[in-house]
């Protein structure tokens, strides 16, 4: 198409009808003209991701004044802070303008492939207006921009109005509340440690807990599942280094307070358990404030870091889109945020006695680094990973450039001993990234644990003439649920067949029926392997894990895809999984289920499972 103009379209409003060849920044939905920018990126997912990948391997390898970026960023200990940045990273939840680079790398590729005469962007977004204005007079293509309609809903809250201060007042401003919220939990130290090669050491998030259990003193984690069983039964003693996470059923320091108390009561002698935040004290807020005025002096020696926003052998910038991810990592709430996790994470593991064995829930985020970082330096023993969930393609925390990987000495990346890894599709996962195959652990999916059991697993059909009972899954942002529920609701009217809607809501974001009164929403709270054997059918957000238990138990899964997101489902590639995100291919999918409401054959290939455990019993051993 030499010579044509291309148009991006980025805006609420629809493109106008023959206005030439569109690309939809958001969305997708395509036509004899119309593209996807998203389906581009999902059609060359592999090459796109590795570009990102390398890009930030030699981000971190950039050369200032003669010193590697990792080096600048290195802390007295020897430890590289660059390894706890936004950057490296890479999580979608806290960095959107991740999924706009990769989307910015595509539209570079289109262009070239298409080479236009000028481009027009219809977007309301000033920042990917700069990275593509630049892109085009780099490529000799003439550009135009056009404001589009935006998402802004007008209203101006809080939160809205902290993420506009400049980074060195939201620095102060978060630690002050997360101290202020937290402080209680200094009340938790105790001398409670075990130690001997008898004792065996656990950091888990203080979420996902059986409270009914816990109401009589037992502590039940269903991201350890079984794995309690085995602890007890091997006379093992348990330390838990627990990270305090606010939500309904903890919802302040107090409350997680009182329940750490009540556990350590009831498991004396058999386990502890702490908070970080029991070592807070002001000597290490002093700390944190020297360390965050170092980190700002550094930032203004690393000015001139926007340089190497470019990936090598790319023309296109990606320092608009990214630059706040690095002003909040080293002066922003990220920096002050990491910098209490280096100093708590020190603190408890140079109180603990020596641990022969450590395990964690591994998600890649920054606060493991410091927590690798201090299990190492205080002479701790065999530290293993445990990602608890399913290892998903643009869940890039999971992923790093094998260059990353290889690199050898004390300021490279953090790493454990061994990654415990749940299933065939993660241990592909791994290897495929490049982690040595001697790291990996095969271990059974304690999250899981309820899929090897054959009853209750099997959907119930529907008799000829009821309703089709479809259970909502939603997400924990509110933005995301609201999205699918609205699609649901303009769903509704295209669907000839009778439906009853039920949902689970997110333990962070709790829904309210009457705000979707079209659809008659009933609210179900119970664990999910009991509510799922009385549905259909599963509709589920692009992110939430809870479609894979879904799918393990033979529904039909439906996922509307974000228009806004890359696909982040952990059913991404499942064959039998539909994937909507307009309400008539929502609609054609419910039609769909309603005709075939025989049970499907659950999947087995995800996870290791055994009740059994035995893997685990010879990682413990």
């Amino acid at each position: 198409m030499n010579g044509e103009t291309i148009i991006i379209w980025d805006s609420l409003a629809d493109p106008p009808h023959n206005a030439g060849e569109v690309y939809l920044w958001n969305g997708y939905e395509e036509s004899a003209s119309v593209h996807s920018v998203l389906k581009y990126v999902e059609a060359h997912s592999e090459r796109l991701r590795g570009k990102y990948l390398a890009w930030i391997h030699e981000l971190g390898e950039h050369e200032i004044d003669g010193t590697r970026l990792i080096d600048a960023l290195l802390l007295e200990d020897g430890f590289s802070y660059w390894w706890m940045t936004l950057l490296v990273e890479k999580s979608l939840w806290k960095s959107a303008s991740i999924a706009e680079a990769i989307r910015v790398l595509a539209t570079e590729e289109i262009l070239e492939q298409q080479a236009p005469s000028a481009v027009l962007l219809v977007s309301a977004n000033r920042k990917l207006h700069e990275v593509l204005r630049d892109l085009c007079r780099t490529l000799g293509i003439s550009y135009r921009w056009a404001k589009g309609v935006g998402r802004h809903n007008g209203r101006l809250s809080l939160r809205g109005v902290f993420i506009r201060l400049p980074m060195p007042l939201q620095a102060p401003i978060s630690a002050v509340r997360y101290v202020w919220a937290r402080w209680p939990l200094r009340r938790a130290r105790s001398p409670g440690w075990f130690g001997g090669e008898r004792s065996v050491f656990f950091c888990s998030y203080f979420f996902n807990i059986d409270f009914e259990q816990g109401k009589s003193g037992r502590f039940r984690s269903r991201y350890w599942g079984s794995l309690h069983a085995i602890l007890k039964r091997t006379k093992l003693h348990a330390n838990w280094l627990q990270l305090y996470v606010p939500h309904t059923a903890v919802p302040t320091a107090d409350a997680a307070l009182e329940d750490i108390r009540r556990f350590n009561k009831s498991g004396s002698g058999e386990e502890f358990h702490v908070f970080p935040e029991a070592y807070l004290t002001w000597s290490i807020l002093g700390s944190v404030l020297k360390r965050w005025l170092h980190l700002n002096s550094t930032y203004r020696r690393l000015r001139t870091i926007s340089r190497a926003f470019r990936p090598e052998s790319s023309r296109v910038s990606l320092w608009p889109l990214l630059q706040k991810d690095w002003d909040a990592s080293m002066r922003g709430s990220a920096a002050v945020m990491n910098l209490l996790w280096i100093e708590l994470f020190d603190q408890a593991l140079c109180d603990a006695p020596r641990q022969d064995k450590g395990f964690y829930l591994c998600e890649n985020q920054a606060w493991e680094r410091a927590f690798i970082h201090a299990w190492r330096k205080h002479g701790h023993g065999e530290l293993t990973a445990v990602p608890h969930a399913t290892i998903r393609f643009w869940d890039l925390r999971y992923f790093v450039d094998t260059r990353t990987v290889q690199a050898c000495g004390p300021a490279e990346l953090p790493q454990p001993d061994r990654v415990a890894l749940n299933g065939p599709a993660a241990v592909s996962a791994y290897l495929n990234a490049g982690f040595p195959k001697e790291s990996i652990r095969e271990c059974e999916a304690l999250r899981y644990a309820h899929a090897s059991n054959p009853h209750g697993r099997a959907r119930r059909g529907s008799n000829a003439g009821d309703p089709l009972r479809l259970l909502v899954l939603t997400d924990y942002l509110s933005t995301g649920t609201h999205r699918m529920l609205e699609l649901l609701e303009a769903a509704n009217d295209r669907i000839h067949l009778a439906v009853t809607y039920t949902v689970k809501p997110h333990p962070n974001f709790m829904i309210d029926p009457a705000d979707f009164q079209r659809l008659q929403l009933n609210v179900v709270t119970e664990p999910l392997e009991n509510t799922l054997p009385n549905f259909e059918v599963a509709y589920c957000a692009n992110m939430t894990s809870a479609a894979l238990d879904a799918y393990l138990a033979g529904l039909e899964v439906i996922v509307m895809l974000d228009d806004t997101q890359l696909n982040l489902s952990p059913l991404r590639g499942q064959a039998g999984v539909s994937f909507v995100s307009t309400p008539r291919e929502l609609a054609e999918a419910l039609d769909r289920a309603h005709e075939h409401p025989e049970a499907r054959a659950p999947n087995t290939d995800f996870f290791f499972l055994d009740p059994e455990l035995p893997r685990w019993s010879r990682l413990l051993s």
